[in-house]
């Protein structure tokens, strides 16, 4: 496990508060970006991490998001508490990188794994079946620079909905958007995080099996998007929801033994005790204490 080895000469610490949003009934982590462009406009580079961090505990990377929220649009870099507990309660240490000069962010930090988490970001159009609006935003430029140090640097990478997209598609796999359009409410991906809503069949031989001890689990789901199976390049599918959505990738041929993408929110099913939720954090994060 690397050291800190950053100076306080090139950084510039920001410690990232909490706040809840309309309509939410959960204290969001956050930092204005007005704040955080002012540190970047005196040439250093912000250190954003929680009070209480171990040296000794694992860095983990982990991007900001900044969703498209009516309190959020260009204002706040905000991160769900889910995610951060998740990392925490795992044994790790969370370090936030925002959307500017990544590669400089995380040559300071010198995490020993990345974490890419989900949201409301634009992947590569190349990466869809068929045509799409938009491409590539600062958000998914900045989850490929990840990828790309992750795999420079041979980390343990972990990726959550959006973020499991992003693996994916590094790897080679097309996407599909508006999986839930033709699906009766109670059969749509796109549904409350909290709740439980469909079983997922996982590979026995895989990661994935070996983390959980299960070929069966119950997740939560809330995606509209998904990898299209029969276009999954370099990517082995270990596991699928009941109607063949693809819920879970291991990359062929990777950097490090634990790659993983899961398409659901294993983060949101920790706090509910769920032990394979646990045990996906749990295994990634050892995997970065190992190394």
């Amino acid at each position: 496990m690397s050291k800190n080895c950053y100076q306080n000469s090139i950084s510039e610490t920001l410690k990232p508060r909490q706040i809840v949003y309309n309509n939410d009934d959960f204290e969001s982590y956050y930092l204005t970006a007005d704040e955080v462009n002012a540190v970047f406009a005196t040439g250093k580079i912000p250190l954003m991490m929680l009070d209480g961090a171990f040296e000794n505990a694992p860095k983990i990377a982990m991007i900001w998001g900044q969703e498209k929220h009516p309190d959020r649009i260009e204002k706040d870099y905000s991160l769900h508490p889910d995610y951060v507990k998740s990392i925490i309660d795992a044994g790790g240490t969370p370090y936030f990188i925002v959307y500017d000069k990544i590669a400089e962010q995380l040559d300071m930090i010198q995490p020993d794994g990345i974490f890419l988490i989900g949201g409301v970001f634009n992947s590569p159009a190349a990466w869809y079946d068929t045509d799409v609006a938009e491409d590539v935003d600062k958000r998914g430029l900045a989850y490929l620079t990840m990828l790309d140090y992750a795999k420079a640097h041979k980390l343990p990478l972990l990726g959550i909905c959006g973020g499991m997209q992003m693996i994916a598609g590094y790897f080679g796999a097309k996407m599909q958007k508006g999986i839930n359009i033709n699906l009766p409410p109670e059969k749509s991906h796109k549904q409350n995080g909290e709740l439980i809503v469909h079983k997922v069949l996982i590979d026995d031989d895989s990661l994935l099996s070996n983390i959980t001890n299960k070929t069966e689990i119950m997740t939560n789901s809330s995606h509209n998007e998904a990898v299209i199976a029969e276009k999954a390049g370099n990517n082995r599918i270990v596991a699928r929801a009941e109607d063949g959505i693809v819920e879970a990738i291991e990359p062929i041929g990777g950097w490090h033994k634990f790659i993983l993408g899961v398409q659901w929110h294993p983060e949101r099913l920790c706090k509910q005790g769920d032990v394979s939720s646990k045990n996906i954090f749990k295994s990634f994060i050892e995997s970065c204490k190992n190394d």
